[in-house]
């Protein structure tokens, strides 16, 4: 009679931790990041160390697939990011983005915010100068640069991303003008 007992407490412990793992998978495929750019929080080679996701936090993989490989600020592997679901600016776009090609034959992609974008982005920029900020697009990390000074105007590039890399990015940027 224990042995049953025993069991069937084992047995609802783990039906309760299975439910439990299934909808944090099942939100975590319904609540996708907005694009945007977010502020890092922490980064790391592997998940074990940055630790679990926090209040306020979201965790990706920026593993460069979408850009070149010359990229002087790309990952030698991927890493582990956290970023703050808090603090961030939403890539709304003032028109669709501008595909271009620069002098040494490389795809650019510009993208001009929302006017009601360009103000936050000042302010985010300047707040977090010495701090890093993603791009995040598709729900997933585009590039992490370190913010040198504020950006004012609201326009942006996107440089040294593959050629597929760079139609991937303007397709999932396509409706996203206000």
């Amino acid at each position: 009679m224990a042995k049953r007992f025993f069991r069937t407490a084992i047995l609802s412990v783990f039906v309760g931790l299975l439910f439990t793992l299934c909808a944090v998978s099942v939100q975590a495929e319904v609540d996708p990041l907005a694009n945007g750019i977010y502020l890092v929080l922490r980064e790391a080679e592997n998940s074990k160390s940055l630790g679990p996701a926090g209040t306020g936090e979201r965790i990706l993989i920026d593993d460069g697939h979408l850009l070149e490989p010359t990229q002087p600020n790309l990952p030698d592997k991927p890493r582990f990011v956290a970023l703050s679901t808090e603090h961030f600016i939403p890539i709304v776009l003032a028109q669709k983005p501008t595909k271009k090609v620069d002098q040494q034959g490389k795809k650019q992609l510009l993208i001009e915010l929302a006017k009601p974008e360009v103000i936050p982005l000042e302010t985010f920029t300047s707040e977090n100068c010495g701090r890093s900020a993603a791009i995040v697009i598709g729900n997933q990390i585009v590039t992490v640069h370190k913010i040198r000074e504020p950006i004012r105007g609201g326009k942006m590039q996107i440089t040294r991303c593959t050629d597929n890399g760079c139609d991937v990015l303007y397709t999932q940027l396509q409706g996203a003008e206000k």
